[in-house]
């Protein structure tokens, strides 16, 4: 993901299926930090063993202004991650959000 989130050939994507590709905490972290995918409009992160510190990356992440649907399913997210998140002004067009088969637990 680090290739990739360095790339400016990736600028135009307006979707993204990243779905068990890998991508850990590092890669979401360099992904979060890219500027090249201000454009893009649906992600799908999903079974990626992504924790609550690439959730955190993605929070506080101002690069992704126009993204209306996240898929963040079946990965390692708990409550730190998804409150990180909730707080978050980053994604003001966001409609649709998955975020099954994750570790949130009601507290």
């Amino acid at each position: 993901m680090a290739a990739l989130a360095s790339s400016s050939f990736f600028s135009g994507l307006r979707c993204l299926d990243a779905c068990e590709s890998g991508i850990g905490v590092a890669g979401m972290e360099a992904f979060a930090a890219s500027s090249y995918f201000s454009g893009l409009v649906s992600l799908d992160i999903s079974h990626n063993k992504i924790s609550d510190a690439g959730m955190c990356a993605l929070a506080t992440s101002s690069s992704f202004p126009c993204i209306s649907s996240l898929n963040v399913s079946g990965n390692l997210i708990e409550a730190e991650g998804l409150d990180a998140f909730a707080a978050s002004s980053f994604f003001p067009n966001l409609t649709s959000l998955d975020i099954g088969q994750n570790k949130i637990r009601d507290e």
